[in-house]
């Protein structure tokens, strides 16, 4: 596995200081790095949410999972990526959702005592640790948006909407398959096919696998209200 130094210093929290100051701070704190396999379980509604985690390689699923057998995806992270940052220092016990991996994946873990360590010697790191989780708080907003929505075609064009917004471009790269999409947005994977092929015949998108061009933004705005 290449140097764990190099590779969080592609994090967030850390991407501001050199490899060999984010050595400094590896070594002065206890922490962790642990390898799941594919669908083992990081963190879960049964655990104590007092960790968190930075993908190091791999990618994780955070799933809600209901009592009617029914589980949503309400979203994916991908390398140095933070796990659980929102749940941190939440006033919960455990943690929300299932946290799993998607694929074989190593994670850096860090608990919450050791992370105010970090913050008390570098105050851009909790900078950045509360940007974090203030855009983890706008995507779950998101995404709440998009699953009240009644239609597919509604859901498709909001995600698409707010996506050129964070891009400030029409030209989307998708971060996930198109497979985790469908997920994401909680329709079935042909039915997110067949109207994206609709919205490419009407002119308003062309796609090919994960690039997504918004050739007509407005007639892509009427799809959904507001």
């Amino acid at each position: 596995m290449e140097d764990v130094r190099r590779l969080l210093n592609k994090c967030c929290l850390f991407n501001h200081l050199s490899v060999e100051e984010t050595e400094k701070f590896i070594d002065d704190i206890s922490c962790s790095i642990k390898y799941y396999k594919k669908g083992e379980v990081i963190f879960s509604p049964l655990q104590p949410a007092d960790r968190l985690g930075v993908i190091l390689k791999g990618s994780i699923d955070v799933q809600k999972f209901f009592a009617s057998g029914k589980v949503i995806t309400v979203g994916r992270r991908l390398p140095y990526d933070l796990i659980a940052d929102a749940s941190m220092f939440a006033s919960i016990s455990c943690y929300p959702a299932t946290v799993s991996a998607r694929e074989n994946s190593h994670v850096w873990l860090i608990s919450k005592a050791q992370l105010l360590k970090i913050f008390a010697k570098d105050n851009r790191i909790m900078v950045k640790f509360l940007e974090s989780v203030s855009n983890r708080t706008l995507a779950l907003n998101t995404m709440v948006e998009i699953l009240s929505l009644n239609s597919v075609p509604a859901k498709i064009a909001y995600f698409l909407t707010m996506e050129q917004k964070k891009a400030n471009s029409n030209t989307i790269t998708l971060k996930f398959p198109k497979k985790s999409l469908a997920e994401q947005i909680n329709v079935a994977r042909p039915t997110l096919s067949r109207e994206l092929k609709k919205m490419q015949l009407d002119g308003i998108i062309s796609y090919d696998k994960r690039t997504i061009n918004i050739h007509n933004l407005e007639k892509l705005s009427d799809f959904y209200p507001g």
